[in-house]
Protein backbone atom coordinates (compact mmCIF):
# COMPACT_ATOMS: atom_id res chain seq x y z
CA UNK A 1 0.00 0.00 0.00
CA UNK A 2 1.27 3.79 -0.89
CA UNK A 3 0.27 6.77 0.74
CA UNK A 4 -0.65 9.82 -1.62
CA UNK A 5 1.34 12.76 -0.74
CA UNK A 6 -2.16 14.28 0.94
CA UNK A 7 -2.06 11.34 3.01
CA UNK A 8 2.14 11.59 3.80
CA UNK A 9 0.87 15.51 4.71
CA UNK A 10 -1.78 13.88 7.03
CA UNK A 11 0.26 11.72 8.93
CA UNK A 12 2.96 14.42 9.10
CA UNK A 13 0.16 16.56 10.84
CA UNK A 14 -0.72 13.93 13.16
CA UNK A 15 2.82 13.40 14.46
CA UNK A 16 3.18 17.17 14.63
CA UNK A 17 -0.14 17.09 17.16
CA UNK A 18 1.21 13.86 19.16
CA UNK A 19 4.54 15.85 19.39
CA UNK A 20 2.69 18.83 20.87
CA UNK A 21 0.57 17.10 23.11
CA UNK A 22 3.39 16.91 25.36
CA UNK A 23 3.44 20.96 26.04
CA UNK A 24 -0.12 21.40 25.21
CA UNK A 25 -1.48 19.83 28.52
CA UNK A 26 0.62 21.81 30.57
CA UNK A 27 -0.22 24.50 28.60
CA UNK A 28 -3.48 23.82 29.18
CA UNK A 29 -3.91 23.05 32.81
CA UNK A 30 -2.02 26.20 33.71
CA UNK A 31 -4.43 27.86 31.79
CA UNK A 32 -7.16 26.76 33.56
CA UNK A 33 -5.84 27.27 36.51
CA UNK A 34 -5.15 30.96 35.85
CA UNK A 35 -8.82 31.27 34.41
CA UNK A 36 -10.30 30.26 37.85
CA UNK A 37 -7.82 32.43 39.57
CA UNK A 38 -8.52 35.66 37.49
CA UNK A 39 -12.52 35.02 37.40
CA UNK A 40 -12.36 33.83 40.92
CA UNK A 41 -11.39 37.26 42.10
CA UNK A 42 -13.28 39.25 39.68
CA UNK A 43 -16.11 36.87 41.95
CA UNK A 44 -15.32 37.25 44.85
CA UNK A 45 -14.89 41.42 44.04
CA UNK A 46 -17.96 41.89 42.94
CA UNK A 47 -19.49 39.78 45.44
CA UNK A 48 -18.19 41.57 47.91
CA UNK A 49 -19.15 45.28 46.06
CA UNK A 50 -23.09 44.16 45.73
CA UNK A 51 -25.04 45.47 48.26
CA UNK A 52 -27.38 42.52 48.69
CA UNK A 53 -29.68 43.80 51.48
CA UNK A 54 -30.73 47.18 48.93
CA UNK A 55 -29.92 46.32 45.37
CA UNK A 56 -29.41 49.29 43.46
CA UNK A 57 -29.67 49.76 39.36
CA UNK A 58 -26.00 49.77 39.50
CA UNK A 59 -25.70 46.75 41.41
CA UNK A 60 -27.68 44.79 39.02
CA UNK A 61 -25.56 46.29 36.22
CA UNK A 62 -22.51 45.29 37.74
CA UNK A 63 -23.59 41.47 38.42
CA UNK A 64 -25.57 41.21 34.42
CA UNK A 65 -22.12 42.71 33.18
CA UNK A 66 -19.86 40.36 35.31
CA UNK A 67 -21.77 36.98 35.71
CA UNK A 68 -22.10 35.56 32.50
CA UNK A 69 -18.70 36.25 31.77
CA UNK A 70 -17.73 34.46 34.88
CA UNK A 71 -19.83 31.67 33.79
CA UNK A 72 -18.36 30.98 30.63
CA UNK A 73 -14.65 31.37 32.20
CA UNK A 74 -15.73 28.95 34.56
CA UNK A 75 -16.75 26.40 31.98
CA UNK A 76 -14.11 26.59 29.56
CA UNK A 77 -11.33 26.84 32.54
CA UNK A 78 -13.22 23.50 33.80
CA UNK A 79 -12.98 22.08 29.97
CA UNK A 80 -9.24 23.00 29.93
CA UNK A 81 -8.85 21.02 32.81
CA UNK A 82 -10.66 17.63 32.14
CA UNK A 83 -9.53 17.77 28.69
CA UNK A 84 -6.01 16.94 28.90
CA UNK A 85 -6.45 15.24 32.68
CA UNK A 86 -9.04 12.46 30.78
CA UNK A 87 -6.39 12.32 27.48
CA UNK A 88 -3.03 12.80 29.50
CA UNK A 89 -0.84 10.34 27.58
CA UNK A 90 -2.51 11.06 24.13
CA UNK A 91 -4.75 10.52 21.96
CA UNK A 92 -5.50 6.80 21.78
CA UNK A 93 -6.97 6.89 17.95
CA UNK A 94 -4.00 9.05 16.78
CA UNK A 95 -1.79 6.73 18.75
CA UNK A 96 -2.49 3.85 17.45
CA UNK A 97 -2.64 4.93 13.86
CA UNK A 98 0.73 5.80 14.14
CA UNK A 99 1.75 2.91 15.17
CA UNK A 100 -0.37 0.83 12.92
CA UNK A 101 1.63 3.57 10.23
CA UNK A 102 4.80 2.82 11.73
CA UNK A 103 4.76 -1.08 11.44
CA UNK A 104 3.86 -0.86 7.99
CA UNK A 105 6.67 1.06 6.77
CA UNK A 106 9.04 -0.77 8.72
CA UNK A 107 7.51 -4.50 7.30
CA UNK A 108 8.15 -2.34 3.70
CA UNK A 109 11.56 -1.49 4.78
CA UNK A 110 12.14 -4.95 5.66
CA UNK A 111 10.42 -6.28 3.00
CA UNK A 112 12.64 -4.20 0.18
CA UNK A 113 16.00 -4.92 2.11
CA UNK A 114 15.25 -8.56 2.11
Amino acid sequence: MEFTPQELKLIESLRKRERQWRWLRWALLGLSVLTVCCYGYIGVSVYREIHWESLTVQDAFLFSLFWPKMLIAMALAAWFMVWPLTSWRGNATRLLLLKLVDAHSDKKRDDKAA
